[in-house]
């Protein structure tokens, strides 16, 4: 009897110290793919992309448009200066080779200059419709600052171009610069340019920045626009 006892005991024993390590090694397999599924990211969400890379952003902004017509003729060239401009658009950035990307939009814009002179108020105004598509560096300083370089070309169509003289005394002349009979030589109506700049994206809301940008094509006989873009964008 006491035999039987004493080999039931040892019996009981083994089978303790087998449940026993068995599950420590659950536990421990557990331990492990509890931490891996904690480190694993997906590689595919727009966080991880922002981290690591740069991804597609839109634009929707405003911008301040000063700008100069340059005349030059036989050796004779002239800047008449005090034009203005307002645009608003959007626009949209592609990476296609790791921070190098394109960029195009589309906005509407509304140049103007007013000017007093012998006692007259002489006032242009243009409306205007440009596509710019830029090529774009996109450098991801920080998670919340991105500094975007860029450079490229634009087309410009022109709807609209009057010049409108209000008299001393009353009475007002207009002038449609797209109209054989009121002037010797029409304007153009669309023109091609360059520009250069550079955005600053802040916590992927806000877009501030500047460019340069010339007309390439002449808007009328011997004349092209130059001028300076300052934007405030809203980011999508």
């Amino acid at each position: 009897m006491k035999k039987i006892v004493s080999l039931l005991f040892v019996v009981f024993l083994l089978l303790g110290w087998g449940v026993a390590n068995a599950q420590r090694s659950v536990s421990a397999a557990q331990l492990s793919r509890a931490s891996k599924q904690k480190q694993y990211k997906n590689p595919y969400s727009r966080e991880n992309q922002r981290k690591t890379g740069s991804t597609s952003v839109g634009t929707f902004f405003a911008e301040y448009n000063p700008h100069t017509w340059h005349f030059s003729n036989a050796g004779h060239s002239d800047n008449t200066t005090g034009y203005h401009g307002v645009s608003v658009g959007f626009n949209y950035m592609v990476p296609f080779a790791g921070a190098l990307g394109f960029d195009a939009g589309l906005k509407g814009q509304y140049l103007f200059r007013s000017k007093k002179e012998d006692g007259n108020t002489n006032k242009f105004e243009m409306f205007s419709a440009t596509v710019p598509v830029d090529l774009v560096y996109d450098w991801r300083v920080t998670d919340g600052l991105a500094i975007d370089p860029f450079a490229g070309v634009y087309g410009r169509l022109n709807f609209m171009a009057k010049n409108k003289q209000d008299v001393t005394g009353g009475g007002r002349t207009t002038v449609d610069w797209f109209d054989k009979s009121q002037v010797p030589s029409t304007m153009n109506r669309f023109q091609i340019g360059w520009q250069a700049g550079v955005n600053v994206r802040i916590s992927e809301m806000v877009t501030i920045g500047g460019a340069y940008w010339a007309d390439l094509s002449k808007i009328k006989e011997h004349t092209t626009i130059h001028g300076f873009n300052i934007l405030l964008g809203a980011n999508f």
